[in-house]
């Protein structure tokens, strides 16, 4: 006998492969050959655009250094010739014995502090004379006569935006500053020394012997314009060094007129010194190093000495180890280009020496931000690249269902009969109706479909006659178990209502014997009164006699006999009354912990269309007695629990909110609103009334077995819906603030009734 092996291939799966490999794995091999192509030359070309870019980048920003350096060394020198005009004016001063004024005849006086100054601005320089100096005549003709160096001061600083000051300090601490300063004395203390600061002690003989002019390093200017370079020139009178006169530019007008270069691919042009100071540099530079560029300063106190910029602004000095070997060796070796990481990002950094000053012009450049175009060009790309994959896949999809539809055509006609004859054999005995309902055309597959098919249709018959039997046996003992057992649960509810009832009427008759008790018990109060009135009376002794001796015997009758003998049964009777309650009670608990009970009512629900439902039903009701009956729910609530006992509980409740407000002072005005929504696999309803509610005293009652304020009430429905809700997940509060004020009660039940 033959077997078959899990390796056997079916006559369908033989023709569809055969498919694939001839026509659609060639097609597909070609295309993915082809992506590779179209993903590696882009990754090539981006790559060749990329060192082209930065080889053209390159030297551009060398050449844009360059030039841009040589600018700012034309302007340096235009600063420094007008240092030497400046210089020679002033030596011209210094050994004239002339006193011009151009200015008209200056104002001087004495500050408090007892420095000299100029007190009126006549459109020249401000004049400060240090409180030590002795003031004689000499030094006030020197003050005087001063007015004639204004003119050229005057003109430099107003046609010249990037110089902010011009000044001439002497060696006994005189100071002429362009533009006027109001108040100097204030600004610079009682006593500045010139010879304390680099604006003065630099040009003198030890540092500057050549008498040429010498820029300043970055310094806070004493005269209150913030950070500052100064191109300083000596004063001399034969070999005596009368004083030091400069020009000032500031950073901020550094940074303003030389530095705020538009140049390409963001790129940001900064300064240093020989020593590799940071003299000026804009905002992007300042974000990059994480410095704050030092242009303004609060002044708080007269500057006494030459304050320079921070350590921290020196690069060569930065605590990044890493960043300061790279700057240094580029700082060295003085060559034109350094690629360097700052912060994570890529950058190239060119410099040029500025020869007027040894200054280095660095402009720093994002290799990111340079190949921004590039990279956006590659993304376009292979989104192009990602779209042809797409449609590719697309066209593989529907080539696929293409050939799988011819493959099955091809395929169906050779195996349909002989595929269907394998599944009915398979299934034979298990199914009905198993018939081969194909015609090949071969003589043999179709004389044993004709075989096959005899011998299907009467196995069905005699299959279908057994079901059938089985069916009918099995629906008649599940429809005999489900009638029991509903009668069952209808027949114990039913009694339970009934014996509750009369339960209820019994405790009425019970009070009822308490006060007849009572009133039995006052009755010797009665029989006393009784007393006195026959004494004080007007009959004669026989009858008073007769009449005492009626009224004891009575009052014996009554309080010693009937009154004990009442007062057991009423015991026995409330005794009988409370064992019943209990009883109900245990039995209710018991019907309802019964999960194999509550498995045959499980039933999928849902709560917000049971409610809807409920309040249509109540809607008459409740138009009739002026009750305004509203529910609220946003989602489907579905549940799988014991539908008609959760139905009757809501409906209960329902019905009780109706009767509470009857009984109220708003049963003309009443209003019952309904809430339900789910939250953590919890479903909660809150219904509120404005009804008669209940007092504090009776609140802890209410879910009890027995208790009721309705009159004919039994006390058994809430307790009865308790007990359910404690049973699956849930539980049912009461909230009142008293009689009169209306009730909230609040029904919470788990969705997941399976877990109990």
């Amino acid at each position: 006998m033959m077997k078959f092996t899990e390796n056997s291939n079916s006559i369908h799966r033989v023709i569809y492969k055969n498919y694939l490999s001839s026509s659609l794995i060639p097609i597909f091999t070609i295309e993915v050959i082809l992506l590779l192509l179209y993903f590696g030359v882009s990754y090539f070309i981006t790559q060749k655009s990329q060192e082209m870019l930065f080889m053209e980048a390159s030297k551009n920003l060398q050449e844009i250094t360059k030039r841009e350096a040589q600018q700012i060394e034309h302007q340096l020198q235009d600063v420094s010739n007008l240092a030497l005009m400046m210089q020679h004016d002033h030596e011209r001063f210094a050994k004239s014995t002339q006193c011009v004024l151009p200015n008209g005849e200056p104002s001087f006086a004495v500050h408090e502090n007892g420095s000299y100054y100029k007190a009126i601005d006549n459109g020249g320089s401000s004049i400060y004379y240090a409180s030590t100096t002795p003031l004689g005549e000499k030094e006030k003709l020197k003050t005087k006569c001063s007015e004639v160096i204004d003119p050229l001061m005057k003109d430099i600083v107003d046609i010249y935006p990037i110089i902010t000051q011009a000044y001439y300090n002497t060696y006994d601490d005189l100071n002429r500053l362009y533009p006027f300063m109001k108040d100097s004395p204030a600004q610079y203390g009682p006593n500045l020394h010139m010879i304390d600061y680099n604006f003065y002690y630099l040009a003198d003989a030890a540092h500057n012997p050549n008498r040429g002019r010498v820029w300043t390093s970055a310094y806070l200017d004493p005269a209150g314009q913030g950070w500052m370079l100064s191109n300083i020139v000596p004063i001399y009178n034969g070999d005596f060094l009368e004083g030091v006169s400069g020009l000032d530019v500031t950073i901020d007008s550094f940074i303003r007129n030389i530095l705020n270069l538009d140049l390409p691919w963001q790129g940001s042009a900064f300064m240093l010194d020989a020593n590799g100071m940071i003299l000026a540099m804009p905002e992007r530079i300042e974000k990059i190093f994480n410095l704050k560029e030092l242009k303004e300063h609060i002044y708080e106190d007269a500057i006494k000495t030459t304050i320079e910029k921070p350590q921290e602004y020196n690069i060569l000095k930065t605590p990044n180890m890493t960043i300061r070997k790279q700057i240094e060796s580029f700082f060295t070796t003085k060559s034109d280009l350094i690629e360097i990481m700052i912060n994570g990002e890529e950058y190239i950094i060119t410099q040029k020496i500025v020869p007027e000053t040894g200054w280095r012009l660095m402009i720093l450049l994002n290799k990111s931000v340079l190949f921004e175009s590039i990279h956006k060009l590659k993304i376009q790309i292979d989104n192009i690249g990602y779209i042809i994959i797409f449609l590719m896949v697309l066209f593989y999809v529907v080539f696929f269902l293409f050939l799988s539809k011819k493959s099955k055509t091809v395929a169906s006609r050779i195996s349909k009969p002989i595929h269907q004859l394998s599944i009915l054999t398979k299934d034979l005995g298990t199914k009905t109706d198993s018939q081969i309902d194909s015609n090949s055309g071969i003589y043999e597959v179709d004389q044993l479909s004709q075989n096959f098919n005899k011998l299907s249709k009467e196995l069905d018959e005699r299959t279908n006659d057994y079901i059938q039997a089985q069916i009918r046996e099995k629906t008649a003992e599940k429809d005999a178990e489900i009638a029991y057992r509903s009668g069952l649960f209808e027949s114990a509810s039913s009694y339970l209502h009934n014996v509750g009832n009369s339960l209820t009427m019994l405790d009425a008759k019970i009070r009822l014997m308490k006060d007849v008790l009572l009133a039995l018990k006052n009755s010797t109060l009665g029989f006393k009164k009784l007393q006195k009135l026959i004494d004080s009376s007007a009959a004669t002794t026989p009858q008073k006699e007769e009449l005492e001796n009626f009224i004891d015997k009575f009052d014996n009758a009554i309080s010693n006999d009937m009154f004990s003998e009442i007062q057991e049964i009423t015991t026995d009777i409330q005794n009988i009354k409370d064992h019943s309650v209990e009883s109900i009670r245990h039995q209710q608990d018991v019907f309802n912990d019964s999960n194999a009970a509550s498995k045959n009512y499980i039933q999928h629900f849902d709560i917000r269309y049971m409610i809807e439902t409920l309040v249509e039903d109540y809607h008459d009701t409740c138009l009739n007695k002026h009750i305004d009956m509203r529910f609220d729910c946003l989602e489907s609530l579905e549940i799988d629990t014991m539908k008609f006992q959760f139905h009757s509980g809501i409906n209960n409740v329902l019905k009780n909110a109706i009767e509470s407000i009857e009984e109220s002072q708003q049963k003309n005005s009443g209003k019952i609103s309904i809430l339900a929504t789910k939250k953590d696999n919890v479903i909660k309803i809150t219904i509120s009334d404005n009804g008669l509610g209940a007092t504090a005293e009776n609140l802890p009652k209410i879910f009890k077995a027995g208790f009721t304020t309705k009159k004919g009430g039994h006390g058994l429905g809430l307790h009865a819906f308790n007990n359910f809700l404690n049973t699956h997940k849930g539980k049912i509060q009461i909230q009142s603030k008293g009689l009169e004020t209306g009730a909230t009660i609040s029904i919470e039940i788990g969705i997941n009734q399976d877990e109990q």
